[in-house]
């Protein structure tokens, strides 16, 4: 796995590197310009003219240090700079002197180029953009030139990914070290264009607090192989709890997705009217029916007598026989799923919230999670680290919230998922992921694993859709084709 930072863990790192490693700042610096220069010295030709827009900070300083390279290799370049040089660090009037005996022009307007090298402001930018930079920002975007942005684009949070007033939008983003949380989480990371991670030297303490990290197709080797010796037993006896009178889809999709992520059995627990649909897609899975009009709780206590896993909620509609239900899982404290109508279920039920337990994983969308938690979407968009990490404090449960970046938490730490792309926001796509995370459970993957591969396995498995067809044309369906690709990878 590889570490996401905010702003002010970047800065940690960048002042521990310098002052308890020795590296000084300006090799950092001459690393991380050599890096940006070197991506747009491939990707663009040197008939090209290239402005560079600094602020005076240190960013700004990387932005002088790309320039002169630039201009070195033959780029016709010139500078914009904003802000009072007399007040600049020092690092950036070292780089200024550079460029100066260089020769290099410097003005304080945007003039026309091809190429613009985004070096505003930094990671440490925590207030709106306003007046003459705010305007600067707005010209650049206007213009019609490939935008590289230094570390992040100017005007995005980098703790949050949130828009300060206005951005820079970038077609390049070098970023230094490792993501940045602006660089993950909507709607910063539109603004970044194709992002690339360079290592520029920095040393850190293992002991940094509070880490975000994400994971690596590496990783996927934490699941647990298959043994010659076994039985269909050994990978899992899960249950999905799913589907109502109207609604069969949801519990085809979970059960599809369980097996072919490697769980051993798929029992169905479902609306009777369901029950030859089930059976004709999915022979392979066992099916257990209710009638909502004689429902018999002994039935559905025989079928979780027969599990070690429970996945419930996909299209199981709410109310009173629903909540009976949730709340029958939950007394069980088995390693258990809760997705969907079972979130809405018990939004507004805090006697059955109050029996959540460590075993269980929660996979909220946002709308879902503000019925929860009785906080707005929008409120929830801004911080979706915030509210994921709260409901695993209060209620000590697994998190994996669903958005454009599904952000997990667990008992080790807080995730950001990177794999998965547009063309998953369509029906059925949580069904999906639901089923993965239960079978991820079944096979042996432990609580922390599956909450965390899960989502991964989903996102690459809709990668991979995407690359055999347009995201437009995408179905649920399309993700489930591929998750023996991924598993297989």
């Amino acid at each position: 796995m590889k570490y996401i930072f905010t702003g002010k863990q970047m800065r940690t790192v960048d002042d521990y590197t310098i002052k308890n490693i020795g590296i000084p700042g300006i090799v950092l610096m001459e690393r991380a310009a050599f890096c940006l220069a070197s991506l747009i010295m491939e990707n663009e030709s040197k008939e090209k003219s290239v402005l560079v827009v600094c602020g005076t900070g240190n960013n700004g300083a990387d932005g002088l240090a790309v320039c002169r390279m630039l201009h070195l290799n033959g780029y016709n370049t010139c500078i914009c700079v904003l802000g009072d040089v007399k007040k600049a660090t020092d690092d950036f009037k070292t780089q200024y002197k550079i460029v100066n005996n260089l020769g290099i022009s410097i003005m304080d307007s945007i003039v026309s180029a091809d190429i613009i090298v985004d070096a505003i402001f930094g990671v440490g930018l925590s207030r709106e953009v306003t007046g003459r930079y705010r305007s600067f920002i707005e010209q650049m975007n206007q213009m019609r030139a490939n935008i590289y942005s230094v570390d992040i684009p100017s005007g995005i949070d980098a703790d949050t990914g949130k828009v300060l007033g206005v951005a820079v939008k970038a077609q390049y983003t070098v970023t230094f070290g490792c993501h940045k949380v602006g660089t993950v989480l909507y709607p910063g990371a539109d603004y970044c264009g194709r992002v690339t991670v360079a290592d520029i030297g920095f040393v850190w303490q293992e002991t940094l607090e509070n880490t975000i990290k994400h994971v690596e197709k590496e990783d996927l080797c934490n699941l647990p192989k298959r043994k010659n010796y076994s039985n269909k037993g050994t990978y899992g006896k899960v249950l999905i709890i799913a589907g109502s009178k109207e609604i069969s889809g949801a519990a085809i999709l979970s059960a599809l997705a369980a097996f072919k992520t490697g769980a051993g059995m798929v029992r169905v627990f479902t609306h009777e009217n369901n029950r030859n649909i089930i059976g004709k897609l999915i022979p392979e899975a066992m099916i257990n029916t209710y009638d909502t009009e004689k429902f018999d709780m002994k039935s559905l206590a025989a079928c979780i007598h027969w599990c070690n896993v429970i996945a419930i909620g996909p299209g199981i509609g709410t109310g009173e026989l629903q909540s009976k239900m949730v709340e029958k899982v939950l007394e069980a404290k088995l390693p258990t799923v809760l997705d969907a109508d079972a979130i809405n279920t018990i939004s507004r039920k805090n006697d059955i919230k109050n029996k959540l337990h460590k075993n269980v994983i929660m996979t909220p969308h946002l709308g879902e999670l503000s019925r929860f938690m009785a906080v707005s979407i929008e409120k929830i968009a801004e911080n979706l680290i915030k509210y994921a990490n709260q409901i695993n404090y209060q209620y000590g449960v697994s998190v994996v919230l669903k958005d454009a970046r599904t952000v997990i938490v667990n008992q080790q730490g807080t995730y950001i998922n990177l794999t998965g792309n547009s063309g998953m926001a369509t029906a059925g796509s949580g069904d999906v992921l639901t089923g993965i995370i239960a079978a991820l459970l079944g096979i042996g993957a432990g609580q922390d694993n599956a909450a965390v591969l899960g989502p991964y396995v989903h996102g690459c498995a809709g990668d991979l859709a995407a690359e055999y067809q347009t995201k437009e044309s995408m179905m649920a369906g399309d993700i489930i084709k591929k998750i023996a690709e991924v598993m297989k990878r």
